[in-house]
C-alpha cells in the first residue's frame, strides 16, 4: 500500500496502449466514423492517440509525486482542488498544442474548435481518472494504516497482561511450591501444612495487590518473610533475610518478591552455605545487596527487572540501579513517597 501501481514500469508501458486505443474508438465513434476501422486501424491517428495517452499519462504520474511532496497548502482538501485544476488545466494546453501541431504539420490544415474539444475532454478524462486513484489511494492507505495500528497497539496490549498474568501467577514457583508440598505431606503434615499458609499467603498477596499501584514497604516485607519460607523449602541455596526501616515509604507491589526471588534462582546451589540478603535504606533508596555467587549461564541485571524498572518511571526519574561493591552485588530500589509521585504527575 505504500507505493501507488500507476508507477509500476509494466503499467507505464502498457496503460497508454489501452487508453490510445480506447481514445481512437471513441473519436471514431464520435466521427460516425466506425466503418473505417477495418481498414485504417493502424492508421498513424491511432499512433498519435497512443503517443498522447503516453505524454498526458506520464505528466499525470508525475503531478501525483509532485503534489505528494508539497507541503502546502497542508490542508488535504485544498491540495486536492489544487491538483485537480491544474493537472485539468495543463492538460488542455498540452492537448492543445499537441494536436495543433498534427493538424498544422501533418494533416495540413488547423482543427476547430470542436475537434480539440472532443480530444480535451476524453484526455482530460483520463487525467481525473489518475487523480481519483490517488484519492482512492489515499484514503485506502489511511484506513489501512490506522487498522494496522490498532491491531498493532491491541497486540501491545494483550502482551503486557499477559506478562503481568504471567508475573501475578508465577506459574515456576507455583509448580515448584506444589512439589515441595507433596514431599513433604509424606514426611511431616504439620510442616507441610505450615509451609500451605506460606503459600497461601504470597499468592493471596500477589493476586490482591496487582491492581494496586502502590504499597507501604512494612506491608511488602510481611510477605517477603513468608515468600524466604516458603524458598528455603524449594532446592535453591537457604536464604536468611536481614531487614531494618525506619522511613515509611511506598514501593510498586511485588517489587521486593521479584527481586528476591531473582537473587535466589540466579544464586549457585549449595547445602553448606546461607544466602543472606540484607535490605537497607539509604537516603534516597532501598538497597538490597548480598553475597553473590551465580550461575555461570544466569546472572542478575538490568534485564531482570525490566517489568519494574518500567513501573517505577511512571513515579520517578530515578532509575533503578545493580551495582558492584567489591564482592557485595547491590539492587537500589528508589524509595518513592507521595510528594515526588505529586510532582512526577
Amino acid at each position: 500500500m505504500k507505493k501507488l501501481f500507476v508507477h509500476h514500469p509494466l503499467f507505464r508501458l502498457l496503460s497508454p496502449l489501452f487508453s490510445g486505443v480506447l481514445v481512437y474508438l471513441l473519436l471514431l465513434l464520435i466521427n460516425n466514423n466506425i466503418n473505417q476501422l477495418q481498414e485504417t486501424f493502424l492508421g498513424q491517428e491511432l499512433y498519435v492517440c497512443i503517443g498522447l495517452a503516453y505524454i498526458i499519462q506520464e505528466f499525470s504520474r508525475l503531478s501525483l509525486l509532485f503534489f505528494k511532496r508539497l507541503k502546502r497548502p497542508k490542508s488535504f482538501i485544498l491540495k486536492l482542488i489544487l491538483q485537480v485544476s491544474s493537472s485539468i488545466l495543463i492538460t488542455i494546453v498540452l492537448v492543445s498544442i499537441t494536436m495543433n501541431l498534427y493538424f498544422k504539420y501533418v494533416l495540413l490544415y488547423t482543427p476547430n474548435s470542436g475537434e480539440l474539444q472532443v480530444f480535451n475532454s476524453i484526455f482530460v478524462f483520463i487525467t481525473i481518472i489518475y487523480v481519483i486513484l490517488y484519492i482512492a489511494h489515499y484514503y485506502l492507505n489511511k484506513i489501512n494504516t490506522e487498522k494496522l495500528t490498532q491491531e498493532v497497539a491491541a497486540k501491545a496490549a494483550i502482551e503486557t497482561d499477559f506478562q503481568e498474568f504471567k508475573m501475578s501467577i508465577n506459574p515456576e514457583l507455583l509448580f515448584e511450591s506444589l512439589e515441595a508440598l507433596l514431599v513433604l505431606m509424606k514426611k511431616d503434615a504439620d510442616k507441610a501444612e505450615s509451609l500451605a499458609d506460606n503459600f497461601s499467603s504470597i499468592y493471596r498477596y500477589i493476586l490482591t495487590k496487582k491492581n494496586s499501584e502502590l504499597v507501604q514497604v512494612v506491608e511488602e516485607l510481611v510477605v517477603l518473610k513468608e515468600l524466604v519460607t516458603l524458598l528455603n523449602h524449594l532446592p535453591y541455596r537457604k536464604v536468611k533475610l536481614k531487614n531494618s526501616f525506619s522511613d515509611d515509604c511506598v514501593i510498586v507491589p511485588c517489587s521486593l518478591l521479584q527481586i528476591v526471588e531473582t537473587i535466589v534462582k540466579t544464586t549457585v546451589v549449595s547445602e553448606h552455605k546461607t544466602l543472606q540478603i540484607i535490605i537497607e535504606e539509604t537516603e534516597n533508596s532501598i538497597k538490597i545487596s548480598y553475597l553473590h555467587e551465580e550461575k555461570l549461564r544466569e546472572s542478575l541485571s538490568i534485564k531482570n527487572v525490566s517489568r519494574i524498572l518500567k513501573s517505577y518511571s511512571f513515579y520517578t526519574n530515578n532509575e533503578i540501579k545493580i551495582v558492584m561493591e567489591d564482592k557485595l552485588k547491590s539492587i537500589f530500589l528508589p524509595k518513592l513517597t507521595f510528594q515526588e509521585i505529586k510532582i512526577k504527575g
